[in-house]
């Protein structure tokens, strides 16, 4: 499982972390601004990571959490610069995207919280838009799992 996976967060904004964008004492994360907790998976690859990487470039000036023989050397993430392949920017393992398992972790989310959408949009940082159909999707997998049935002006009925 990667950052993406667990985070839900987007290629790009994994790119750009820095090491001021991690407090590990605290397994907190800031992520496109939005800082968040996280568990002791993201923490143990956190810590190994950061472990190899003063292996292997124990001078590198360059602040951000991924880097490469490239980067290392100081230069900042550029677009069109690849990212080391453990979490890949378009595509992982098996033709699965970063940004499908970040839908899936989000849907994830809405269907363990309740779909509420105001929950979704803090935690993953979305748009109202975003969270909102996130948080329809959930509610309709619920009402399918519980026979609820809402009509068009958001009633319930049983279903027969």
């Amino acid at each position: 499982m990667t950052e993406a996976e667990v985070l839900a967060a987007r290629a790009t904004a994994i790119r750009r972390l820095t090491l001021d964008d991690l407090d590990l004492p605290n397994r907190r994360i800031t992520i496109a601004g939005h800082a968040q907790r996280f568990g002791e998976l993201p923490q143990q690859t956190l810590l190994a990571w950061l472990a190899q990487r003063r292996i292997t470039w124990p001078k590198t000036p360059n602040r951000h959490v991924l880097i490469n023989a490239k980067t290392a050397l100081g230069t900042p993430w550029e677009p069109g610069l690849s990212v080391p392949n453990t979490s890949s920017g378009t595509c992982l393992h098996q033709g699965v995207y970063l940004e499908r398992i970040r839908g899936d972790r989000v849907l994830h989310e809405a269907l363990t919280v309740g779909a509420d959408p105001l929950h979704l949009a803090l935690v993953f940082n979305l748009s109202h838009t975003a969270a909102s159909r996130y948080a329809a999707i959930a509610q309709n997998l619920l009402d399918d799992q519980t026979g609820v049935h809402r009509d068009a002006v958001g009633g319930e009925s049983g279903r027969s």
